[in-house]
Formats: structure tokens, sequence, C-alpha cells
């Protein structure tokens, strides 16, 4: 008869079995993909340090939730525009060069914050002009990096690595997010900003140092057409695309931008820095939670579809239950299951863009992603914004809940009329 001792030791060589071969077998055999997760993570951590510290310092000069929306939007809007121009240069030009200059570019905004708060004049104007700058290049940036990603793996293994490299990023969202709280309150806000320009100046560098991602360059060479438009029209043509985009739009506008107008929930809950890190931890964590689910679940683009249309279904009544909620554990178990909505839809969503579409058209396509999550976010955080301020957190909270519930119900209903039947013919 096994003992139990036994058995917990034949659990455990099990599950470190199971953790090699996912590692040994997967996208982190490859030394390109290492180096990309390596700058995925500096980026994010140093992103989510300056955005703790540009919200939580903005409501703290200006006490207005309408002007840390507006935040958001500056942040998020000029990807509305320059998401699909990055995707299109990305089917014309070498995405490895491209992500270099962006990279580098992108110093600009944050080292300006990190000086302006050294030398006693940073203010509300400064926190907008140095956002509105980081944001200009890394809208172009994003889809720049995912197409170069898909270069970083063969073929079987690039689903795995939009997976990987959502966890690398939550992980670093879970620490930025706490550490950047720490810093703004302990150190000095201008040490998180110039943590942000610093992780850009190695991110720029890793990929330089990175040839073997040339292969990203010889695609875009061999597609040779970047017009936004006619790639724009022809994905939409796709029910699948028409379905993600739809998911996306619903969430982040209705539910999304609350990791923007955390510092308004976090000013209600707690009043420091500290505790608008931790909300924010809450969200990472449900995230951390749903990337092995996606992972494993999420095989193609109609399941891509339906996952989304079920995250969502149960965000719903989730957002409506933060807004009754007054106590930190279930602020951080509600925002969990958001996490747990927002990556199982930026997972499956970007996945489907970049593997379920065709070619030619894939960086238009991510760059349209790359709209449907920042755009409608931006435009979110405005209305999410003017709703916690003539509303009042708790109601706004209930109604967006309410109405992203009966969203996701057409949703899914869209889903099984449209895509169900290709999955049994």
């Amino acid at each position: 008869m096994t003992t139990a001792p036994a058995r917990d030791t034949a659990r455990n060589a099990r599950g470190i079995t199971r953790i090699r071969e996912h590692f040994a077998g997967g996208p982190w055999l490859h030394p390109a993909f290492r180096r990309l997760a390596f700058a995925r993570a500096i980026s994010s951590f140093g992103s989510w340090m300056q955005n703790v510290a540009a919200g939580f310092l903005l409501y703290a000069l200006s006490g207005s939730a309408m002007l840390v929306g507006l935040l958001a939007a500056v942040a998020l809007g000029p990807s509305i525009v320059l998401a699909p121009l990055g995707g299109a240069l990305a089917d014309r030009f070498c995405p490895r060069k491209l992500l270099i200059v962006f990279s580098y570019l992108e110093v600009v905004g944050p080292a300006l914050m990190a000086v302006a708060a050294a030398t006693g004049h940073l203010s509300v104007g400064v926190i907008f002009a140095g956002v509105l700058l980081n944001q200009v290049f890394g809208s172009m940036a994003n889809p720049v990096f995912a197409i170069v990603s898909q270069h970083s793996v063969p073929a079987d293994l690039r689903h795995a690595a939009v997976a990987d490299l959502s966890v690398v990023y939550q992980l670093t969202v879970f620490a930025g997010a706490i550490l950047g709280g720490t810093v703004v309150a302990v150190i000095g806000p201008a040490w998180a900003f110039g943590a942000n320009a610093a992780s850009y100046l190695v991110v720029g560098t890793i990929i330089l140092m990175s040839p073997v991602l040339q292969a990203a360059c010889d695609a875009a060479r061999a597609s040779g057409d970047g017009f936004i438009l006619a790639g724009m029209r022809e994905g939409l043509r796709i029910p699948l695309v028409r379905g993600v985009l739809l998911g996306a739009a619903t969430f982040f506008v209705l539910v999304g931008p609350i990791q923007s107008l955390m510092p308004k929930v976090a000013a209600e809950h707690g009043e420091n820095a500290m505790y608008l890190g931790l909300l924010l931890t809450g969200i990472a964590v449900g995230a951390l939670i749903a990337n092995p689910i996606v992972r494993k679940r999420v095989t193609d683009g109609p399941s891509a579809w339906r996952a989304i249309a079920v995250a969502l279904i149960i965000c719903g009544p989730a957002t409506v239950l933060f807004g009754f909620s007054s106590l930190l554990w279930t602020d951080l178990l509600l925002l969990a299951v958001i996490g747990f909505t927002w990556e199982t839809l930026f997972v499956s969503g970007s996945a489907a863009m970049q593997l379920d579409v065709p070619m030619h058209i894939k960086g238009r396509m991510v760059g349209v992603f790359y709209v449907a999550v920042t755009g409608c976010t931006a435009a979110g955080a405005l209305l999410m914004g003017w709703l916690f301020t003539d509303l009042g957190v708790d109601h706004a909270l209930w109604l967006l809940g309410g109405v992203t519930f009966l969203m996701s119900l057409g949703l899914y209903a869209h889903w099984h009329r449209s895509m169900r039947p290709e999955r049994t013919s």
C-alpha cells in the first residue's frame, strides 16, 4: 500500500516533469524567444511603474477622476491611428529595424517626466505631455513587436509563444504595480519615470543584438503590400475577425478602463499609492490564472471567439459585484475575475489575429486589434471617468457590468450562429 508521503513525492515529481517538458519543448527552448521575453518583461515592468506614478500623481494634483480618465484617453488614443500604421509598416518594411527605432524614441516621454519630477517642476501638463510622447511611438511599436515575436519560434509554437509572452507581461504588471506604488511613496516619482525611460533603452539594445529576428524582415519583403485600408477591408470580411473585435470593443469600452481609473477606486478604499499598486495586482493575478487555461483550451479561431464570449458573460456580474464591495479581499477577488477576462480576451484575440488570418495582412490585422484594445479603452476611460464623477463609483460599476453582461450574451449567440457550423461541417 502506498503511503501518503510516497504519493506526495510522486505527485511532485510528475509536476516537475510537466514543467520541464513545457520549457524543454516550448518557446523557451529558442534563444530568440527568450531575448524577446526578457525585453517584454523589462518594458512592461517600467511601463507599469510609470502608470502607477502618473495616475496617482495626477489624481493627487487635480483630485479629478475625469482628468485621470482623460490621461488614459491621451495614453491610448494615439493607437487608434498609429497602431494600424505600425502594422502596415511591419507588413512592408523590416519589423526588426522598426522596433529598434521605436524603442529608442519611446525614451523621450518618461525621461521628460523624470527630469521634471527630479527638479520639482512636475505638473498636470508635464504628465500629459510625457505620457502622450511615450504613447505616440509605443502605439506603433506594439503591433511591430507582435509580428517580430512570431519569428522567434517555429510555426507550430507561435500560439504558445503568444500565451507565454502574455504571462511575462502579467508577471511584470504584478511586480511593476507594487514596486511603482512603493517607489512613488518612499523614494519619489522621478525614479519610477526614470526606470521606464531606461527600460526602453534596454529593449532597443536587446533587439539590436538579435540578428536571428531578421526572418521577420524577409517575410515583410516577400509580402510587399502595406496599404492600410485595403488590408482592413479584406480582414473585416472574415467573421472571426469581426467577432474578436466586437468582444474586444465590449470589454475595453465598458470594463477594461477600470485599470486606468483605479486611482479613483483606491482613493475611496485606501489613501496611498501602495494601495493602488495592490489593487492593480488583483487584475494581474486573475490574468495569471487564466493564461494556462487559455493556452491549453484555445487552439483555433472559433475556440478563441467562444472563450472571449464566455469570459465576458462571467465578467459582467463580477463588475456589478465590485460596485458593492467594500473590503480589500473582495476587491481583489473580483478584480481577479476582471483580470481573467482581460487575459482571455487579449491572448485569444491576438493569437487569432496573428495565426488565423492570411499572412499578407497579419500586420494590419494585429494593428486593428490593438486599435480595438487601446482605442476602445481610451473612449471607455472617458466614459467611465464621467460616470464615476456623475453617478459615483458604485452606481457606475452596476450600470457598466449590466451592459457588459447583456452584450456578452449577444456575442455568444453571434458565435453560435456564425462559427458553430464550421466546427461540425
